[in-house]
Parts: C-alpha cells; structure tokens; sequence
C-alpha cells in the first residue's frame, strides 16, 4: 500500500436519485449500498481505488459497517464492488477468484470471464490456474494446509477454493440427481 500512487478523484456524496431514494422511503441499509457502489464505482472510472477503511473515513462510519454492506450488496447482487481488495488483489477480497473459477467451471472462455467479472483476462488465468492446481490435489486428497505448501498459496486462498470446489460438487451431483429422476 505505501508504494501506491495518490490521485485526486472528485466523488458525488449526494446525487438527485438519493434525494428521490429518500421521499420514497428506501431502506436505510439499501441508501447505503448504493452510495459505497456509486464511491467505488467513480473512483474507479477516474483510475483510482478505494479501501473499506477510505469509504468509511468519507462517511463517518465504522469499517465494519462498510465491510457487512459490502458483503451483504456482493451476496444479493453476485456483483463484485470495485475496491482495493478486489482490484488488486489485497489481502483477503476473493470475490473475483470466485467468480473467475465458477465461470470457467461453468466452461465460459476467459475473455468473455474477464469481461463478466471486469477483470483483465490475465488475472483470470492466474485465478483460473490456481484453482485447477488447488482441485487437482483436493481430489488426489491432500489437505488444505498442504495444499498451501505444495502451491505457495496463503491457506485462506487454499480454503476458498476449496469451497468453491466442493459448492460446484454439489450443483453437479444435483444437476445429476434431477437427471436420474
């Protein structure tokens, strides 16, 4: 992070359709939602990146509301915000390794993956290649603590792709189940 560039980004805190949001009694937690896209969103547009901790200074918040609202609008949405974690990729922000692994498991090229997650399709291999070595030694049964070892993969990388391997198990075996019916 200390070798980061800082540049000037000019960020729209209140906008009509917040003002309209508001008459029409949105939810609080949806007003806010909104506003860390609409933040993550310009300064993206403008060549920057904002941290969970940035959003929260500019709103006078806890970081841990910034972090629930982002988890929460990724969840509903299956839209990734962007922000530090996930654009470059910092610390533990694996959204788009997700995304990037599900979508070429669910055989989608990786030009059309990069597009979809709005990554480089660079990225998209490395995420891509990452899991496929983390698949091939959980079916071969090694544990995720050697996985790390053999791969040089942090262990919460290592678990995350295992979860995704083993929540696309399922849709396959139920996709299989609903066949044999």
């Amino acid at each position: 992070m200390s070798d980061m560039q800082l540049i000037p980004v000019t960020l729209t805190l209140i906008c009509p359709e917040d003002i309209e949001d508001r008459i029409t009694k949105v939810k609080k937690n949806e007003l806010i939602e909104k506003l860390i896209v609409r933040l993550c969103t310009e300064t993206k547009e403008q060549g920057g990146v904002l941290t969970e901790t940035d959003i929260a200074i500019l709103l006078r918040v806890s970081g841990a509301m910034i972090s629930n609202h982002v988890t929460s609008y990724e969840k509903k949405t299956k839209k990734v915000i962007p922000r530090a974690g996930t654009e470059m990729d910092m610390g533990k922000s694996l959204t788009h390794k997700r995304l990037a692994f599900h979508n070429y498991k669910k055989k989608i090229p990786t030009t059309e993956n990069a597009r979809l997650i709005d990554h480089t399709p660079e990225s998209v291999d490395r995420y891509i290649k990452d899991g496929t070595r983390i698949e091939k030694l959980y079916t071969a049964g090694y544990n995720e603590w050697d996985m790390a070892f053999f791969t040089g993969l942090p262990i919460y990388v290592v678990k995350e792709y295992v979860e995704i391997i083993k929540s696309y198990e399922k849709e396959k075996k139920n996709i299989t189940d609903l066949e044999n019916q």
